[in-house]
């Protein structure tokens, strides 16, 4: 084992595989930003706006929506202009938004902001683990993805950092708008480091035809090895090659017999990440206090503690998911989960006092997530799909990501409506249903290149 490390070391550039990949997971700080901000801000915009049941879903849920949108919209956008490109487009257009949310003058505002806030961010969470993807080697390659998950972690963190900071000082109805535009700072940030970063060389193979450019890059990535290079430029051509697929391919094809059961695969996977239960927790995670009886002061001092165990349990998986798989981390997520779940559930439904026990079993709800399905679900989608279809197909995947998250963040206040008892019992079942789901039909790709994925569907009999 200890040979295979230093093999990895030696053939790779490490300091600058993992600079470039840790810009381009600045997109998904961005993505965790956006969502943990929304969790302070809830309280002060339902008074202010009087925005109960129905409406204050949607107006919290139409940043889901409009992350769907961005995640179909940005597959064509990334191949015909590249990723860079894309991502440099992404963050120019989340510096404008970040604006526009904090100047709402009202609830339509409000909610026309998030929405392109949504679309930002969506296409950010296809770019992001799409890049790092692509430019990763095999070996290190669910590390590298997580890093993505880690930063969406990080952004959650610091944003109920602000929250708290924001709230506990006296500013009134101002507030919220400086949660809001504390998104400023991060995002200029990641504008002006992605002009430090290369472009794909899978994509400058298959749509620019820059070989020369590519051969650098990839040099530089593998420390100078020419015959590691040339074999993966080799393996990039020979894919795209493949079949005469280089453009042809339409989402239409996605659901044509040789894909559609790889391409449900995929949907499992993506909505179980939000069937969970996660964002009915993380964007509600105050009013879940509040009904614990917990004055929301502490309550905005509770999530930073939880999402700090959100941020700290993501290194367990960049640990592991490389030596034990990500089928095994999915099968104890679900596991866990279901189990932390149904003990809020007996805690609620028993009306045990006192909010300790709440925070608590969702630390270790979010623990557990934060090891499992946050970050395994993203590294799946990066690389689970074969050569020909995977711009499209991590595309429509994340779609129907965002697609559930909107549902899930959607239909939450009328959950916790109905009982929070009832609430935390209904995804304590999906979760176990979740497990059943991975066990029967999700394949190990561990250490896999993507050019490989086609051999295991195959050996999977998809």
């Amino acid at each position: 084992m200890k040979k295979e490390i230093g093999s990895v070391k030696r053939s790779h550039n490490h300091a600058y595989i993992l600079s470039i990949c840790f810009i381009a997971s600045l997109g998904g700080f961005m993505f965790g930003f956006d969502l943990g901000i929304i969790g302070g801000v809830i309280p002060y915009i339902e008074h202010q706006f009087e925005l109960f049941g129905f409406w204050l879903g949607l107006v919290v849920a139409i940043f889901e929506l409009g992350a769907m949108i961005g995640a179909l919209g940005t597959s064509r956008i990334a191949d015909v202009f590249g990723r860079k490109r894309a991502m440099l487009a992404c963050a120019l257009l989340l510096t404008i938004t970040a604006i526009g949310v904090a100047t709402s003058g009202g609830s339509v505002s409000l909610a026309f902001w998030r929405l392109a806030q949504g679309i930002c961010v969506g296409a950010a969470s296809v770019l992001s683990p799409m890049y790092i993807a692509e430019v990763a080697p095999p070996e290190i390659r669910g590390k590298l993805v997580s890093l993505n998950q880690l930063t969406i972690i990080l952004g959650i963190l610091i944003a109920s950092c602000y929250n708290y900071y924001f709230g506990s000082n006296d500013l009134g109805s101002m507030g919220w708008r400086y949660m809001f535009l504390s998104a400023l700072v991060p995002s200029l940030l990641f504008l002006l480091l992605l002009f430090f970063i290369p472009e794909s060389p899978r994509w400058m193979i298959s749509r620019s035809g820059n070989e020369e450019e590519a051969n650098r890059i990839l040099m530089r990535i593998n420390n100078g090895d020419e015959n590691r290079t040339h074999k993966e430029i080799g393996e990039i051509r020979n894919a795209f090659s493949d079949g005469n697929v280089r453009t042809k391919t339409s989402f239409r094809d996605l659901f044509k017999k040789r894909f559609l059961p790889i391409i449900l695969i995929g949907f499992g996977i993506a909505s179980l990440q939000q069937l969970c239960g996660i964002n009915n927790v993380t964007p509600y995670m105050q009013k879940i206090f509040i009904m614990a009886g917990v004055k929301l002061t502490d309550g905005l001092f509770n999530a930073v503690m939880v999402q700090l165990v959100f941020f700290l349990s993501t290194f367990i998986a960049i640990v592991l998911i490389d030596k034990i798989g990500r089928r095994f981390l999915m099968l104890a997520g679900t596991g866990l989960m279901a189990f932390s779940l149904i003990c809020l559930a007996l805690v609620f439904q028993l009306e045990i006092p006192g909010g300790i026990f709440v925070l608590v079993l969702m630390m270790i709800y979010i623990g557990s997530f934060g090891f499992t399905l946050g970050p395994v679900v993203w590294v799946l989608i990066s690389e689970m799909f074969p050569t020909e279809i995977r711009g499209k197909a991590i595309a429509m995947t994340s779609a129907v990501l965002w697609l559930a998250t909107f549902i899930i963040v959607f239909v939450s206040p009328w959950l916790l409506n109905i009982g929070a008892s009832t609430n935390f019992m209904v995804f304590g079942i999906l979760n176990i249903l979740g497990f059943i789901f991975c066990y029967k039909y999700l394949p190990e790709t561990k250490g896999k290149t993507l050019e490989q994925m086609k051999e295991i569907w195959q050996k999977q009999r998809v």
